[in-house]
């Protein structure tokens, strides 16, 4: 069965970041894939950055992208259920069945603040159709929070990207003003060092990995 998937992400590059390799095989499955972006980038980038997103998105298959437009690092300035009710009104409309979103543990504020009002949005409701909750992890973020702390990125569920990592690569080629020189991990580098070491944990050359917060099987 052909399902609907939603990616939330705080910034433009982080949806591609986390799991550009996932959300190609799921178009490439015939599934419907829509990427909602609910911060801005940074503000010398503000005037094309929508453009380049679209573009990078379209490398992957992705025809639809939703801006909330939100200013960028201050997310945590917009009271929670406001924030909330945006991304349930979205989930009402696309119905998905998954949705992918950033970690609860990301150094980012705007990461933290979306995931928890895509937490809260979610939330098991009785007579409502449950929404699996998947968490990616996003370099220069994630691997940035205290290795001490309780909300350490944890995988659990792992994707063979290996044939398409080349396709994440290129789509990220789009978000260029955003990406770094190695040895920073949000350089092309860097992520596929990342991908190579989630696919060594899994033996595969390749994979993206997650930590799957909610399933739910009726």
């Amino acid at each position: 069965m052909k399902e609907t998937v939603l990616v939330i992400a705080a910034h433009p590059d982080d949806e591609l970041l986390g799991s550009a390799g996932t959300l190609k095989r799921l178009v490439d499955q015939g599934n419907k894939v829509v990427s909602i972006i609910t911060a801005n980038g940074r503000k010398e980038e503000a005037h094309h950055i929508q453009q380049l997103s679209r573009k990078a998105n379209k490398e992957i298959g992705i025809k639809e992208v939703i801006f909330l437009e939100h200013p960028n690092l201050e997310l945590e300035m917009i009271p929670l259920h406001i924030f909330t009710k945006e991304i349930e009104k979205l989930i009402d409309i696309y119905q998905p069945t998954k949705i992918f979103t950033h970690h609860y543990g990301d150094l980012n504020i705007d990461h933290q603040v979306t995931f928890q009002a895509v937490l809260t949005a979610v939330r098991p409701l009785p007579n409502k159709q449950p929404i699996e909750l998947i968490t990616f992890e996003t370099v220069s973020s994630s691997e940035w929070n205290t290795e001490t702390n309780d909300k350490q990125f944890k995988p659990n569920y792992y994707v063979d990207i290996s044939s398409v990592m080349d396709q994440k690569i290129e789509s990220l080629k789009h978000y260029e003003v955003e990406m770094r020189d190695f040895p920073h991990p949000r350089s092309y580098d860097g992520v596929k060092h990342l991908a190579s070491v989630r696919g060594m944990t899994v033996g595969v050359p390749y994979a993206e990995a997650f930590e799957v917060i909610r399933r739910v099987w009726k």
